[in-house]
């Protein structure tokens, strides 16, 4: 093989003092120089037609050398690395130079490798130089898994919150940064798991996936593979997928089939947990590229599963909330249509009763019973509009009619529809009205019944000869009204509650529907004004409530399409 260089070059060739070897295209030794015959223990002879990587290089290192004289005759160009070399005179580090050398005749070159060991102190900064850059990799690759899992979450939470649509991005997010193939897989409900979403590196192949089973059964003697994980809760970690594994997951024959399909190399799979329960597992195969997985991938996987399970979680509930919302409104359709209309019925016979043979000499027990039954209707009638108004509101779909509209009228008007119960009752009622004439933007219907509610409850919890006062004043760019009674007053630990839906005192004297105080609080707020409560047990209460001044810039939660203008006259 020393024919192919000639007999002048390899006399100098030979003559070298550092280690020299000229290699053909295939790695082999062609000619080397007597110190680098030397320095493994050989003659020149002896090594011609041997590969380079039996020159004594630990094993570790020989797919580095071997890509790099690869690439030398690739690029044709000089590459130079370091490498630590069990030579006679012990191990030790080398600096090794690949140089190519073209050939004459336009056939393969060669490369010429040239070895020189290092000094102590370059044997040292050459370890620091390696420290410091493994340490460098090792930030980077965390700096880079955090930026993974900062889109993977940003992406899933601004996903519209549909579990199917989530699972379909989820395998999309693990490739290629995580795998090859992603496989996801939901639990049902029964027995039973169902292949949600399926994502491939090459598009393809992705038609593979269709070859697999859909759904399969769940199993608790599964020992491999995804029913195991679903069954136990923990992931699985295999960095290379062998033969003897294959034959070990006999049992289980979905298992070793989804990995020959998928040509696999190594695998993991993770559960999709959240809340304490398993909702699925994803499957992560590294198949064409070859990576295998470690710890570190793993624990990469466990966390983009831990945040993508939050987001089905989520989503899920977020359906759930959803569809619970559309039982209620179908529920307050059969409320409005199916109980108001014969509670009608009701309502006018009794009125008729009360007319005919109620009016009627002798008729005084017809009479008594019509109006107990116009009073029951009377509250069932309220109770069903508190539930209907209640409604809308959490939908946020209650229309409003905006206008601007007179305080001093609103507050007369509120307090002449409660005077003749107040009177009968013995108290004493009393208006401070605003001095100027001061003008809110706001549905006056809505307005009234806030008022009407806040007076009627006044009026309840107020013993006779007490007082109850009306009163509003205008505060920069909005008006603030209040209730004042000397009633009973609410305990300390009730008043935080009391604008609770459903919420009622326990000791209270008379029950209702829990409703008024926050559909109250709810008709304030659409109107974009806030209410409140202060009260000294056994003094009385002042509730006190905010709407925005006609002409301010005040936002309001009000729904453009329902809102329709009206001017008081």
């Amino acid at each position: 093989m020393a024919a192919r260089l000639p007999a002048s070059l390899a006399t100098v060739f030979a003559a070298l003092p550092d280690p020299s070897y000229v290699l053909d295209e295939t790695g082999r030794v062609l000619v080397c120089s007597q110190a680098g015959a030397r320095t493994v223990g050989r003659l020149p002879e002896e090594l011609e037609g041997r590969h380079w990587g039996e020159l004594g290089f630990p094993p570790e290192e020989l797919a580095r050398l071997e890509t790099a004289r690869a690439r030398v005759m690739l690029i044709q160009d000089t590459c130079q690395l370091e490498a630590p070399w069990a030579t006679q005179t012990g191990p030790r580090s080398h600096a090794l130079t690949l140089s190519p050398l073209p050939s004459e005749d336009g056939g393969p070159g060669c490369v010429l490798v040239t070895a020189r060991a290092l000094t102590d102190a370059e044997a040292v900064f050459s370890r620091a130089m390696e420290l410091e850059l493994a340490a460098r990799a090792e930030v980077e690759q965390a700096e880079r898994r955090r930026s993974f899992l900062y889109q993977a979450m940003t992406t899933l939470f601004t996903h519209p919150p549909d579990p199917q649509g989530m699972y379909t991005l989820l395998a999309h997010l693990a490739v290629p940064d995580l795998a090859d193939w992603c496989l996801v897989d939901a639990l049902e409900q029964g027995p039973w798991v169902t292949r949600v979403a399926a994502a491939c590196l090459d598009p393809t192949q992705q038609e593979r996936s269709g070859a697999l089973p859909t759904r399969t059964e769940l199993r608790d003697d599964a020992a491999v593979g995804l029913l195991r994980v679903l069954r136990t809760g923990e992931p699985e970690l295999v960095p290379a997928v062998t033969d003897s594994l294959l034959r070990a997951a006999a049992a289980e024959p979905a298992h070793p089939a989804l990995l020959r399909l998928l040509q696999a190399r190594s695998y993991m799979i993770v559960p999709l947990r959240a809340r304490g329960h398993t909702l699925g597992a994803v499957t992560f195969v590294s198949s064409g590229s070859g990576r295998r997985y470690g710890p570190d991938d793993l624990a990469l996987a466990e966390d983009l599963c831990l945040r993508a399970s939050l987001a089905i979680d989520n989503a899920r509930l977020v359906g759930e909330s959803r569809r619970a919302a559309r039982a209620r409104e179908d529920l307050l359709a059969v409320v409005s249509h199916d109980l108001k209309n014969p509670l009608g019925v009701v309502q006018l016979g009794a009125a008729l009763l009360l007319r005919g043979a109620g009016a009627k000499p002798g008729g005084e027990s017809v009479a008594k019973q019509a109006t107990r039954i116009q009073d029951a209707t009377e509250r069932m009638s309220r109770l069903i509009s508190d539930l209907l108004d209640w409604g809308r509101l959490e939908a946020g779909g209650l229309p409003l009619e905006w206008g601007e509209h007179g305080v001093a009228g609103l507050l007369t008007e509120a307090l002449d529809s409660i005077r003749p119960l107040a009177e009968a009752k013995g108290l004493h009622l009393s208006v401070e009205l605003p001095a100027a004439d001061v003008r809110v933007r706001c549905d006056k219907v809505r307005v009234l019944q806030v008022l009407g509610n806040l007076l009627g409850n006044a009026v309840k919890f107020t013993t006779a000869g007490g007082d109850l006062m009306l009163g509003a004043q205008a505060r920069g760019g909005e008006v603030s009204v209040h209730v004042r009674d000397t009633g009973s007053g609410i305990a300390p630990d009730a008043l935080p509650h009391i604008f609770d839906r459903y919420w009622q005192a326990r000791d209270a004297a008379s029950r209702g529907t829990g409703l008024g105080l926050a559909i109250a609080k709810g008709l304030v707020e659409a109107h974009g004004g806030g209410i409140q409560a202060e009260s000294t047990l056994g003094e009385g209460s002042v509730f006190t409530f905010t709407l925005p001044s006609a002409g301010a810039s005040a936002s309001h939660a009000v729904h453009p399409p329902l809102a329709r203008r009206a001017t008081d006259a």
